[in-house]
């Protein structure tokens, strides 16, 4: 199954947040015909009301300290991302391994956390019918890359793995914008959306919160949409556009 065969995503070269370029292949001809370039949905949730006790977090470690922390988290969160996807191809892991595009070994934390991951896949038995595919949604504006479209008992759902210590409101919103785009797109109907914290401080070591009312969630990521459209274009006096880097395909000095 392709969630998106007639069209081309990729990210856009940017030193900050994130954009796609998504391109359209015409049929009758199979040429590629440029859409736009997209903000992503993580991008856009930035607009989100901070909670206070991040607030407080940030203010007690510091700002730089706080960066710091949250780029480790970030690069732990994509080691284990490619350890999921690792193991829904049929492949193992042991500790210490370095997964085919990771740039370090798997740390004790994250092959915990990715213990946990089989434990749910044990009791839940999804069948996994996409995962790490990029959607985007010309009606709403936005583009992004949803972890996993699996039926879990007999119900499609739109699935974000999380290695945060919490699950945040926000999360229901950024799943619900792939759930809207796979939707808007396809002939396919998401019954559910779901976010599944690994490593959680449970008996089970994970947190699988579904979001059977998804749609509401959307509307909700609209409004945020709004907020972020009117903070970052609509109220200044002069627009830059995306920011996206204009780069030529090759760099050479010419050499005497």
């Amino acid at each position: 199954m392709e969630v998106l065969k007639s069209y081309t995503i990729e990210l856009a070269p940017t030193l900050s947040q994130h954009w796609y370029n998504v391109w359209r292949t015409i049929k009758e001809n199979q040429k590629s015909e440029f859409v736009g370039v997209f903000p992503s949905s993580t991008t856009i949730l930035n607009a989100y009301p901070q909670s206070a006790h991040l607030t407080r977090w940030i203010a007690e470690k510091g700002w730089n300290e706080a960066q710091q922390i949250k780029s480790e988290a970030g690069e732990r969160g994509t080691a284990i991302h490619k350890g999921i996807e690792h193991l829904l191809d049929g492949h193992e892991l042991r500790q210490g391994y370095m997964i085919p595009g990771n740039n370090r070994p798997i740390g004790l934390e994250e092959y915990w956390k990715l213990s946990t991951f089989v434990t749910w896949y044990k009791e839940y038995a999804p069948e996994v019918l996409e995962k790490e595919v990029r959607v985007f949604s010309l009606d709403g504006g936005y583009a992004g890359t949803f972890d996993c479209l699996a039926n879990i008992y007999d119900q499609l759902t739109v699935i974000d793995w999380k290695s945060s210590s919490a699950i945040h409101e926000h999360f229901a919103l950024q799943v619900a914008s792939y759930a809207h785009a796979i939707e808007e797109n396809t002939d396919l109907e998401v019954i559910q959306t779901a976010c599944l914290q690994l490593g959680a401080q449970n008996k089970n070591g994970y947190r699988f919160v579904v979001y059977p009312n998804w749609r509401e969630h959307y509307k909700v990521f609209e409004h945020v949409k709004a907020t972020w459209q009117y903070e970052n274009y609509d109220s200044k006096v002069k627009e830059k556009g995306p920011p996206v880097l204009d780069l030529p395909d090759v760099l050479k000095l010419d050499m005497k």
